[in-house]
């Protein structure tokens, strides 16, 4: 059987499968993003001038194969149309505006003292991270998952906060495939909400290792998401 990389052996094609279905993804599509990374990452070590454009399509672009009962639900949370407004109305989605947030985010880790933290916007079926820290490089280039694949997914359903020890224990997060590879263990997230009540993303920090968030952790999570949604919302924000 051939390979389906050129160049690649048998060990490889292996490690190549493997990986594609830890990912969730066809093994064309973790290719295709793979491959979208690498360009990414090789325009940003020459300071190519083209590279925001680059990044915006990445940003923009859906490679995964369409999934039944995601985007056809109207009545759910997720693909409500007022909450999608409000996150449209944000314009984060549509402009490089991730450096508002990066001071923010910056912050959060270094308070908490967490190797990551990430700022997610849900969209109907994907995932834009405007600014994050100590994300895998392919995302770290992308900025970019599809909704299946977020960690955030429970929280903007639900609108709550999801503060865990150990994510491997929890039963919306434990079968997520960055808790399954062990790098997400403790997980504490906290709600983008605006004054309307629509939740459009999350301020999430984790560690590969349980973290027992102290009364303290949480509460300076939630004063940073604060100024975050005061950034994005305005004062009316929640």
């Amino acid at each position: 059987m051939a390979s389906q990389v050129p160049g690649f052996d048998e060990r490889l094609d292996d490690a190549l499968v493997d990986e594609a279905a830890r990912a969730g993804e066809p093994v064309d599509v973790f290719i295709a993003r793979a491959v979208a990374a690498r360009i990414a990452v090789e325009m940003a070590r020459r300071s190519d001038p083209d590279l925001d454009g680059i990044l915006r399509r990445l940003r923009l672009m859906d490679l995964s194969p369409p999934r039944p009962g995601l985007p056809a639900d109207t009545g759910s949370v997720i693909a409500d149309p007022e909450r999608l407004q409000a996150l449209y109305e944000t314009g984060l989605l549509d402009e490089r505006r991730g450096p508002v947030l990066d001071r923010i985010v910056e912050m959060t880790v270094a308070a908490l003292a967490v190797p990551t933290a990430v700022v997610s916007l849900v969209d109907r079926d994907s995932v834009y991270l405007p600014s994050a820290i100590g994300m895998p490089g392919v995302l770290a280039a992308a900025r970019q998952v599809s909704l299946e694949r977020s960690i955030s997914r429970p929280i903007v359903a639900t609108g709550e906060p999801v503060i865990v020890e150990d994510a491997r224990s929890h039963p919306a997060l434990r079968d997520h495939p960055m808790v399954l590879d062990g790098f997400v263990v403790g997980f504490a997230a906290m709600p983008i909400t605006n004054s309307g009540g629509h939740t459009i993303g999350t301020l999430a920090v984790w560690d590969s290792t349980p973290r027992r968030w102290t009364d303290g952790h949480i509460q300076i999570l939630e004063d940073f998401t604060a100024i975050i949604c005061d950034r994005i919302f305005g004062r009316g924000a929640a």
